[in-house]
Parts: structure tokens; sequence; C-alpha cells
């Protein structure tokens, strides 16, 4: 007996690739039972190509927005509209392995509600021999403070169970959504990692920073607004346990701080003593002198 599953994609003027996606989830060896596609009023040729799909496959059910409603408003939608108990969510310019949900379930230990699994970028032709996208540690587990500063579960790898979305939704304004359903999986059961790249994510002119794109300190100053709005949801989460949240609140009131000031000694040292926890994804041979300089680069705006 196969567990019945419901993919979830949104489209927005995606008629370039969205095509090549769809059928990929199709061909899942792992029978799909539903693809739900949301479209938020695309103004290309997206939604005619979609109903063409869907007239020649019965297990594409398709919602069209009459008016943009932007991504998380639409993917929020899509997802309280998903009929089955679990939920892959997928991009529509990506390419799914063949075997992604069959891998996904064979490793599902039942105490998650939330599993992944790796990814890797490719812009015209996906590579033939495909190796561990090595750049991060990927995450997993119940500790939800090491995705406190960075995430590395992405929301195009995910397979999720329906009862995560009662804890999750709404969707807090502004926040990512894959950030935010990690963090809620973490606090309430396990978040698991399948170590294979499954999914192949395009790279294309829409969604790549231009070459000449902001420097590294405009890059600084965006991360630590994104991460400001972050903490201020993250420390107020029902389901963190009672040290979790100390911390939480704690890193938000220093990082808050930091937005009005220069120097901040106090953020540096609470960074320094939680390096483990806030640096895990990063991969270096040195770590401590890495995270050292990391929490300086971050504490001082010099």
């Amino acid at each position: 007996m196969t567990l019945p599953i419901s993919v979830v994609l949104c489209s927005y003027n995606g008629s370039r690739f969205i095509r090549e996606q769809v059928e990929s989830i199709l061909q899942q060896s792992y029978p799909i039972h539903e693809l739900l596609i949301s479209d938020d009023a695309s103004e290309d040729d997206t939604f005619q190509i979609l109903e063409e799909l869907a007239s020649k496959d019965s297990r594409i059910r398709l919602i069209r927005n009459q008016v943009n409603q932007g991504f998380t408003a639409n993917f929020q939608q899509a997802l309280c509209s998903a009929k089955h108990d679990w939920i892959a969510i997928a991009d529509q310019d990506d390419i799914w392995n063949p075997g992604k949900l069959s891998v996904l379930l064979d490793s599902w230990d039942k105490s998650a509600s939330l599993i992944y699994c790796d990814s890797i970028r490719f812009q015209e032709r996906i590579p033939v021999r495909v190796n561990p996208n090595n750049r991060y540690r990927k995450v997993s587990g119940n500790d939800p403070k090491k995705i406190a500063v960075f995430n590395t579960v992405s929301g195009h790898a995910m397979l999720i169970k329906k009862s995560l979305l009662e804890k999750a939704l709404p969707f807090p304004e502004g926040v990512f959504y894959d950030w935010w359903l990690a963090i809620i999986a973490m606090s309430v059961s396990q978040v698991q990692f399948v170590p294979e790249v499954l999914v192949y994510q395009r790279v294309h002119d829409r969604n790549v920073t231009a070459s000449r794109g902001p420097s590294k300190k405009e890059l600084r100053k965006r991360f630590r607004v994104v991460l400001d709005q972050h903490l201020a949801y993250f420390r107020e989460i029902a389901h963190l346990n009672s040290p979790d949240r100390a911390f939480f609140e704690k890193l938000y009131q220093l990082w808050h701080a930091s937005m009005q000031t220069r120097i901040n000694w106090k953020l540096f040292f609470f960074l320094c003593k939680n390096r483990r926890d806030i640096y895990y994804y990063k991969l270096r041979r040195i770590g401590v002198i890495s995270q050292i300089k990391h929490s300086f680069l971050i504490s001082f705006r010099l």
C-alpha cells in the first residue's frame, strides 16, 4: 500500500521550463496521487501549458488566481488546498530525479515531520555525474538553534506531513517559508536529511543575481535586516522548549540592538559562546578561527 502524496507547485510566468518540471514529477517511480499547481495570475502562456498538461493527466489539479497574490500567499493557499497527508514541494524551474519520492519515503523515520534531500544547480544540462553538494553541512534532528542564523533546509527538496501545517500556518509576513517550516518541525518533532542529490535546481537569467550584483557590504546589510525580521518571529514560536526559547530571545535582543550600532561586544561574545550551534552549517578545516572571524564580521560594522 502506498502513502497518498500531494505535490504542490506554485507557478508564475514559468512557461520556459514548467513543462519539463511537471513531466519529471508525473514520471516519479513512486506514484503521486495529486499534482496541485496554483498559478499566480501569470502574464505569459504558463496557464495554457498547464491546461494542456492537465487535459492529459487527471492527477493534475489547477488553481488560477485572478489577481497576483505574491509567492507566500499563493504557496500558503496551495498547501491548504492539498488533499493528502504527505505533501512534496516543487519549484517551477527545477527537474526531479525519477526516484526522488521513493528514496525519501524509503528513508523516512516516522518520528520526522519533515524530510529533505540534497540538490544541485545546473544551467543547460543535468550533470551526468552528480556529487553531493558539500558547500554547507546539512542540518537534521530536533535542535532549531542549528538553523537560527542560516538555513540549509530547502523548500524544493522537502516532503512534509500535512499535520505540520497545523503548527506552522499562517506563515508570518516576510519570513522564508522553508526556514519557518524547518524551525517548526524541529520544535515539534524531527527534521531528517537524505544525502542524495534528487533535485536539479535550474539556474537561469531570472533567478540568478547579475554579475554586477550588490557588494559584500550590501549583502551583509540585507542579511542583517532579513535575520532581524526572522528572529522576531522565531522567538515567539509556541512549541520551543524553555532553553531554546531563551536562546532565541537573547539572540534577537542582541541582534536587534546591533541594528542601531556599529559595535556590539555582547553580540560578539554570544555568537562565540554558541558558535557550535550558530555555525553548524559551516564546513571549514580551522573551525574555531572561522567562527570567531564570522562573529566579528557580524558584530562589528567597520
